[in-house]
């Protein structure tokens, strides 16, 4: 199959037309959004095969995903059609700086309905990574343990598991469980990708050595932490029992959505990680990857090919 396996809700996005409250708007265009999805349509848009787990409804929103997955050429061989539950969307708006509202409907969504029936017939041979993030699992209990489940199988074929926390405390009964679930799921898996708010968050610390710390010495083999404007961080434990740090700083670009910069950095990280980049390399395409998308209206039509990815490293500084 394919080298990478995530799993995730994809949603029909409206993005306003206009810069104002987003009651005060009357034409929207449509898009698509999603985390993992995001993650997705990255890895493919820089040469990799991808597999995209998901239930959507049988409805013309869980369509036009499908033919957007097509056209991405993203595997859809794992995506579930419904017909007793729609596909979830959400509505957001445009800002000048900072990040944007944005409004969800996915209570009692297609994918929220996801059960472990769906795990039976995956098929890990030739795969390579599986990505997942604390989004699905927070949607309920069900997806909780099929996410868990899910990191079990993975592990037993060999993978590497990747772990972004994207909290959405919306979505959990409190910020302990929040942090209780997330911080068990991120200990099940190989590469962590906190960002450094949601690592103190998470830890209860204060720097990025020390939220590293505390995921390694809890059996995590890697931790890569994204310092926004100041760049990105990792830290590894080798073979030998060593640790390995490295830190590269980010790119000076015109900020214009901030909303799927994690989600590209991430597609950077596994993508290099898996093209057997050093750790300087990794962190560079991962805040290059993120600074592109940040550059773009849409979650996602910032992520860039190859050869986008080539003339931005051209064209772009690092700041000093």
């Amino acid at each position: 199959m394919c080298e990478v396996l995530t799993i995730g809700e994809p949603m029909v996005m409206f993005l306003a037309d206009t810069k104002e409250p987003l009651s005060q708007v009357n034409h929207f265009t449509k898009m698509i959004a999603g985390a993992e999805l995001n993650v997705a349509m990255g890895l493919s848009r820089l040469g990799h095969s991808v597999s995209y787990m998901t239930q959507v409804g049988e409805d013309p929103f869980g369509e036009y995903i499908k033919d957007f997955l097509k056209k991405e050429q993203i595997d859809d061989s794992y995506v579930k059609m419904t017909s007793e539950a729609p596909t979830g969307f959400q509505i957001k708006n445009q800002v000048d700086a900072g990040d944007p509202e944005v409004i969800y409907f996915r209570k009692g969504s297609a994918a929220s309905k996801a059960t472990k029936e769906m795990l039976r017939d995956v098929d890990f041979s030739g795969s390579k990574v599986l990505h997942v993030t604390g989004i699905f699992p927070a949607l309920n209990k069900e997806t909780r343990n099929m996410t868990k489940e899910l990191i079990e199988m993975a592990h037993q074929n060999g993978l590497t598991v990747t772990f972004d926390p994207n909290p959405r405390p919306v979505l959990w009964n409190s910020e302990e469980e929040m942090i209780r679930e997330i911080n068990q799921l991120a200990c099940m898996c190989d590469i962590v990708m906190p960002g450094f708010r949601e690592g103190k968050l998470f830890t209860g610390l204060q720097t990025k050595e020390e939220i590293a710390d505390f995921y390694l010495n809890q059996g995590v083999k890697k931790v890569v932490i994204k310092l926004g404007t100041s760049g990105s961080y990792s830290k590894e434990q080798l073979e030998d029992g060593s640790f390995k740090e490295s830190e590269e700083v980010c790119f000076k670009v015109p900020v214009v959505d901030t909303v799927g910069a994690g989600d590209g950095f991430a597609a950077g990280v596994i993508s290099a990680t898996l093209e057997g980049l050093d750790d300087q390399e990794i962190l560079e395409r991962g805040n290059a990857v993120g600074a592109m998308q940040v550059m773009n209206l849409s979650d996602n039509e910032g992520l860039p090919t190859i050869s986008d990815l080539q003339e931005f490293l051209k064209t772009y500084q690092k700041k000093n």
